[in-house]
C-alpha cells in the first residue's frame, strides 16, 4: 500500500528514525517502537481489505465528524488514523483502496 502523510512533520515522526527522542517525548516509549513497525506493516498490504480487523491491527471505520476515516491500534491507548487518499471518494470496496493518506496519531477518545 502507498502511504502519504497529513503533513511532513507526521512523515518524520512516522518514518524517519532520527525523530525517536521526539516521538518518545510526545508518545512514550511503547508508542516509539510500534508506530515504525505499524508503518511497514501497512506498506506490505496490497489494499485496506488486507489490514486485520482483529488485534493487534483492529482495523475499523470511525464514526461521527471522522466518518470518513479509518483507525488501526498502535497500543492499547493510541491509534494511527488514516483515510482514503481518493479525497472525495466513497470507495465502499476496501480491495480497491490502495492509497492512503495518514491522518494523525492520536489517543483514543481525545
Amino acid at each position: 500500500m502507498i502511504l502519504t502523510y497529513k503533513n511532513e512533520k507526521l512523515e518524520n515522526v512516522c518514518e524517519n528514525h532520527t525523530y525517536n527522542k521526539e516521538l518518545v517525548k510526545k508518545y512514550g516509549s511503547e508508542v516509539a517502537q510500534k508506530l515504525p513497525l505499524r508503518i511497514k506493516q501497512l506498506k506490505s498490504f496490497t489494499s485496506l481489505d488486507e489490514i486485520p480487523t482483529n488485534p493487534p491491527f483492529r482495523r475499523h471505520k470511525l464514526t461521527g465528524k471522522r466518518q470518513e476515516q479509518f483507525a488501526i491500534n498502535i497500543t492499547g491507548q493510541y491509534r494511527l488514523i488514516f483515510k482514503s487518499k481518493e479525497n472525495n471518494i466513497i470507495i465502499e470496496d476496501l480491495k480497491e483502496i490502495k492509497e492512503i493518506e495518514i491522518m494523525e496519531v492520536s489517543k483514543h477518545y481525545e
